[in-house]
């Protein structure tokens, strides 16, 4: 899929009387430079529009003009863009076997087969990227914009290793650009993807070693498995057993003391799929430390269980029995279900737990977050289910599954009220209570 690149920052909306109203400033119109210096993206922009006064070049109907306008530093333009980067997206020029976005069927959404690896969007949405195609201009451009922090997906410091992993179209030593972003106090979290007999074991220990040599412009290093699923093509790689995953948690444990000790922060952590795939329970949240690597599935199962409790705890006055229904991937239904074993034995709310078995993508995908939409429908379509249920926001990006089935679109098929959970225990109690008040 080819992104089309866009020469200029088209606006696309102007607040009413706004500065870049007030300047004449309309939607449509092309954003050539700031204070003479070109603007690629909105970053760029952002940075050169941080002056107190502004002289904007324009474009409108193929001609020139200027806007001029005199704020505060803190002062908002009032104005926003039809795309984040005007120049287009920086796709990846990796070859990963086990890549998710090369493996997968037609008929997702969308914006699924971007083969995004853009420095810009991992420092303005934390997407992992792995700077194999980052220039010197770039990383001189991060150091002098403080782009920082920023998510890297390492998979192993040895570059022999690295290479092949990433089977990159050329590929800069890791711990060299690494360095340089660290020297210029660029803040980094880091992955690493393990493969079982491949990047794990004395591989993984040294990945973790180099990584902490960075000192504390390192905020954090997630060890997650690689994920198959039924399309996957890659012959060289597997999943982990039980003894396997647990190996990993050991030795991820090790360093957590190690580092505690030497730093103060754990440091480095493994994902929830770890933990499921070797039957054990997740660790308390504070094993976590805010959940650096939240989105990258560390963390979540804990979340959520304790968001339901703290939900639970705030609906216990509910006049009426109440049921609710948790969705969720087959990994993480034993925890859910002892979750929901306790709620039910103390409070006014009847929990009931719904693993889905992951049809689209194979059996072996069992995380909640590659749940799609159809799924749910055609497993839980026809049953008994209660009248409201909760799914983890992770399923979902913009009101859609991974398949571009609505959220909207199940509730409609289920003829129930289907609420997506936010990861804050507040929300949660928030959501449920609305609920509750709203039926009785």
């Amino acid at each position: 899929m080819k992104v089309k690149a866009l020469s200029y920052g088209i606006v696309s909306t102007v607040e009413a009387d706004s500065l870049a109203e007030i300047a004449g400033i309309r939607p449509g119109d092309e954003i050539i430079s700031v204070n003479g210096c070109p603007v690629r993206d909105i970053i760029d922009f952002r940075y050169h529009a941080s002056d107190t006064r502004l002289q904007i070049l324009l474009r409108r109907d193929d001609a020139e003009f200027s806007a001029v306008i005199d704020k505060d530093y803190d002062d908002p333009l009032g104005l926003d863009f039809t795309s984040e980067l005007f120049d287009g997206v920086k796709t990846c020029r990796n070859r990963c076997a086990f890549c998710f976005v090369d493996n997968l069927p037609r008929g997702m959404r969308r914006t699924l087969y971007i083969k995004d690896d853009d420095y810009r969007l991992s420092f303005l949405h934390g997407n992992f990227v792995t700077l194999s195609n980052v220039t010197e201009e770039d990383i001189q451009r991060i150091l002098d914009q403080r782009l920082s922090p920023l998510y890297v997906s390492v998979h192993a410091t040895m570059p022999e290793l690295r290479a092949r992993l990433l089977r990159p179209r050329g590929c800069p030593d890791i711990l060299s650009t690494l360095r340089s972003l660290a020297e210029g106090h660029i803040q980094l979290h880091t992955q690493i993807v393990l493969c079982p007999s491949v990047n794990d074991g004395e591989n993984l220990d040294q990945s973790i070693e180099d990584l902490a040599g960075l000192g504390y412009s390192l905020l954090s290093i997630g060890v997650v498995p690689v994920g198959l699923t039924k399309y996957n093509k890659a012959q060289d790689f597997g999943v982990y057993s039980r003894e396997g995953a647990s190996a990993v948690l050991e030795q991820v444990k090790r360093w957590q003391h190690k580092f505690r000790q030497q730093m103060g922060t754990r440091l480095v952590f493994a994902s929830d799929e770890l933990y499921l795939q070797a039957g054990r329970d997740v660790p308390g949240a504070s094993v976590y430390e805010g959940y650096p690597q939240y989105e990258n599935g560390i963390g979540i199962v804990r979340a959520f269980i304790d968001e339901v409790r703290y939900a639970a705890m705030r609906v216990l006055a509910a006049s009426k029995p109440t049921r609710i229904g948790l969705v969720t991937g087959r990994s993480a239904e034993p925890f859910l279900r002892r979750l929901a074993d306790a709620l039910n034995a103390f409070h006014n709310i009847s929990v009931e737990v719904y693993p889905i078995v992951n049809d689209f993508f194979g059996h072996t995908v069992t995380v909640a977050g590659l749940l799609t939409g159809q799924d749910i429908i055609s497993q839980l379509k026809g049953r008994d289910v209660p009248d409201t249920i909760l799914v983890p926001r992770v399923m979902l990006r913009d009101g859609s599954f991974l398949d571009d089935v609505k959220l909207s679109d199940v509730a409609v098929a289920l003829g129930r009220e289907i609420v997506s959970v936010e990861p804050s225990p507040k929300a949660v109690a928030d959501a449920i209570s609305a609920l509750i008040t709203t039926s009785h």
